[in-house]
């Protein structure tokens, strides 16, 4: 008995210091990993210390703002605000039968899902200014770029989120409409899009916020929208009329957020008054 304990205690002691040597080994990696990071970025504290006082005079120059092209900011804000809005609809629209192909309880095969996942992260993993760049070279200048990169990049994000939101469905009611000889469409439009609809308005919602905040730089490579008036007031140092530009880009901001908070509260009957708290003991 005394034998067996020993051996018990004997494995714990080699399986806590085999532990150790792995856990030592894990953080040499990633501690080595951060410091070939902090090389790589030339961190220099002291390069910051130094533009501090120019960083000032820039904050400085920007007061009194300088409100002569407001008119042009505006107008760019709502073009931004318009690709954005028509891009993330393109988006969710190309978005959905690929996530119903990229979920592994709507899928018909395994090949389909493969493909459609690489389709999704191909799309997601390629950033909207690159979008921006190649479709400004195909189409041109103009707002209907900055849409087109949008749409493209937007539709791996929606995709994703669908497919994760379809995924974990219950199952139960959807064999139940098979049963009863429904097709393939009406079990999806009947037994899962009512299941899974708060979750993907809810993802459109909050991809349209991120496509607006996304979109408000486009115009720097000529896709349409604020960043080309925002990018001129850098390049001709008028950082009165840059606070302008970013007061606008704020205040838009903003108002999509109250605007989407308030949508979430309008389609999904959400409860925003307030927090609920448990009832009290008497």
């Amino acid at each position: 008995m005394n034998q067996r304990i020993e051996e018990v205690m004997l494995a714990n002691v080699k399986r806590d210091v085999a532990r150790r040597k792995q856990h030592f080994a894990t953080s040499v990696v990633v501690l080595s990993l951060l410091a070939v990071a902090w090389y790589v970025c030339q961190i220099e504290f002291q390069k910051l210390g130094a533009g501090l006082p120019r960083l000032w005079s820039f904050v400085v120059q920007m007061f009194p703002p300088d409100l002569s092209d407001l008119d042009v900011i505006l107008k760019g804000a709502g073009e931004t605000l318009a690709m954005a809005t028509i891009g993330t609809i393109f988006a969710t629209i190309m978005a959905f039968p690929l996530a119903l192909m990229a979920a592994r309880n709507t899928c018909p095969n395994k090949w389909t899902y493969r493909v459609s996942r690489a389709i999704l992260n191909a799309s997601r993993g390629t950033e909207t200014f690159v979008y921006a760049l190649v479709f400004v070279a195909a189409v041109g200048f103009g707002p209907f770029s900055g849409v087109l990169a949008i749409t493209f990049h937007m539709v791996g994000a929606i995709g994703k989120m669908f497919a994760e939101a379809i995924e974990p469905v219950d199952q139960g009611p959807l064999d139940a409409l098979a049963l009863t000889g429904a097709s393939r469409a009406k079990i999806i439009r009947y037994g899962l899009i009512p299941d899974v609809m708060p979750h993907l308005i809810a993802s459109v919602l909050y991809i349209w916020e991120f496509s607006v905040r996304t979109s408000t730089v486009l115009g720097i490579v000529g896709a349409g929208g604020i960043g080309q008036t925002l990018k001129d007031t850098v390049d001709l140092l008028e950082f009165n009329k840059m606070i302008t530009v970013l007061a606008v880009v704020l205040l838009m901001v903003s108002a999509i957020d109250f605007i989407s908070d308030r949508l979430r509260y309008l389609i999904l009957d959400t409860k925003r008054e307030g927090f609920e708290t448990l009832p009290a003991n008497n």
